[in-house]
């Protein structure tokens, strides 16, 4: 049986309806390769960039030490000065707030200097100097005391203050004292710093002071630094930004 001519252009367009379906699919699959292609590297590029973002709120959440807002005092130079000469050069804004005939550090004399220039923390107060003075009428001795949140320290806790962001160390610095080696100051045993209320379970304060000998040149001096935090007014408004933060350093001739 021959085929007619019909018959041959039966075939080719089968022939071609085939090749256009083959096509077709190739085309189908191509473009699903590239569309899943394209959403494993979308989900990717999502995938990195929360990594990204969860690193940084994870570091964002870091204790961290922040610029102080007020200058501590170096306690060092105001040894051997008289009442009226440690006050002008304590400078920002210094004004004797009390004064009594005996110390309580075994002087003759002690004031009580308020440094009225500075902001102050509406919690722990305003910065102020005391000092000690000798049968000479001299500073003998002095001390500094600061809330934590003007030197740059009010949003760590307790332990990573002391431990690891040494503001015993820095601040015996900062009053002009050497010797002292960053790390070399740590913690008790939490319970030896620690007060509880009547429950037992409810922190209501820490507080502890550190103490030891350093110098400036060749002179050496006893040093004392007692970092106190109170929680009462953070427990009894349930916000524990009312933590009420504290520093003191205490130097004297040896």
């Amino acid at each position: 049986m021959f085929a007619t001519d019909e018959t041959l252009k039966a075939k080719k367009g089968i022939a071609w309806l085939i090749a256009l379906a083959a096509l077709m699919a190739l085309i189908a699959i191509g473009l699903a390769v590239a569309f899943a292609f394209n959403s494993a590297s979308e989900l990717h590029s999502f995938a990195a960039q929360d990594d990204k973002e969860a690193i940084e709120a994870a570091s964002s959440n870091k204790p961290t030490v922040t610029n102080a807002t007020t200058q501590i005092i170096n306690l060092v130079g105001l040894m051997g000065l008289s009442a009226d000469d440690a006050v002008q050069k304590i400078g920002h804004g210094a004004a004797v707030q009390d004064e009594a005939p005996m110390s309580s550090v075994g002087f003759t004399s002690e004031e009580t200097v308020v440094l009225t220039d500075e902001k102050g923390d509406a919690l722990s107060g305003t910065p102020t100097v005391t000092l000690g003075f000798d049968g000479n009428g001299t500073v003998a001795a002095a001390s500094y005391s600061a809330p934590t949140s003007l030197l740059g320290y009010g949003n760590l806790s307790f332990s990573d203050a002391v431990e690891e962001f040494h503001i015993v160390e820095n601040l015996l610095g900062k009053v002009g004292l050497s010797g002292v080696e960053e790390g070399s100051v740590t913690l008790p045993d939490r319970k030896e710093y620690s007060s509880y209320g009547p429950d037992r379970k409810t922190l209501t304060s820490e507080t502890y002071t550190f103490s030891g000998s350093a110098q400036s040149g060749d002179l050496p001096y006893s040093w004392t630094v007692t970092l106190t935090y109170d929680y009462d007014e953070a427990n009894s408004t349930g916000n524990l930004a009312n933590t009420v933060k504290k520093v003191a350093v205490s130097i004297m001739r040896e």
